[in-house]
């Protein structure tokens, strides 16, 4: 009898152990560590992005993109800023938006936000509008998903494909999400409004969490 449980015992432990060596996939994915969101607000530093009267792109985007990261590291996600403070990554626009996209791909990120304000000169243009790069289907997808998390709480525009560099550079799901029209007296206004800024903040959070979920 002690003979056989013996035998059993260790059929078990080979067993195990074969198990183990055979699918280190499997014993990886258990202890995975939560998909890394890069967040970008957009300008700063000596950029100050789009200006009206004393409000600049550079604040409201820091705000709003501050905002999301703490609510996407409430869901569990990991989160890294380009920038968390009133800085610019480099001296130049290129260097600048190429460094923020670089910095996404060494982390090796699972998706990359970038936060901007828009603007155009005839003030009458209003609401969110989701850029994407057109070479890439996951930026698509997360384009609309992140549009219709938008559009509960406001009127975004269809997201659009655009030619941007630090989207271009981006080798993950990438996303511009400009806020509203800075141009547009209505947007102006709520985009400084702290309340606002939480509602696109979590309405943003959604979509990722939507993206996410669906990868």
């Amino acid at each position: 009898m002690q003979k056989r449980l013996t035998i059993l015992i260790l059929t078990l432990l080979i067993g195990a152990y074969w198990l183990i060596q055979r699918a280190p996939e499997t014993v990886s994915a258990v202890g995975h560590a939560a998909p890394l969101v890069v967040i970008d607000p957009g300008h700063g530093g000596w950029d100050p992005g789009a200006i009206r009267g004393a409000v600049y792109e550079k604040s409201l985007t820091l705000a709003v993109a501050l905002k999301l990261g703490t609510l996407l590291q409430q869901r569990g996600y990991r989160v890294y800023y380009t920038r968390s403070t009133d800085t610019a990554l480099s001296s130049t626009v290129l260097k600048d938006l190429t460094q923020r996209a670089t910095l996404a791909n060494q982390l090796g990120a699972a998706l990359f936000i970038s936060v901007h304000v828009n603007t155009e000169p005839t003030g009458t243009m209003a609401g969110p509008i989701v850029y994407y790069t057109r070479a890439s289907l996951p930026s698509y997808r997360l384009a609309t998903l992140m549009t219709q998390s938008l559009a509960a709480t406001s009127r975004p525009h269809p997201p659009r494909p655009i030619r941007q560099w630090v989207l271009e550079v981006s080798q993950m799901p990438a996303v511009n999400v400009e806020i509203g029209f800075l141009s547009h007296s209505v947007d102006a206004q709520r985009m400084q409004s702290t309340w606002y800024q939480a509602v696109l903040a979590q309405s943003m959070a959604n979509g990722v969490s939507r993206y996410l979920g669906q990868s």
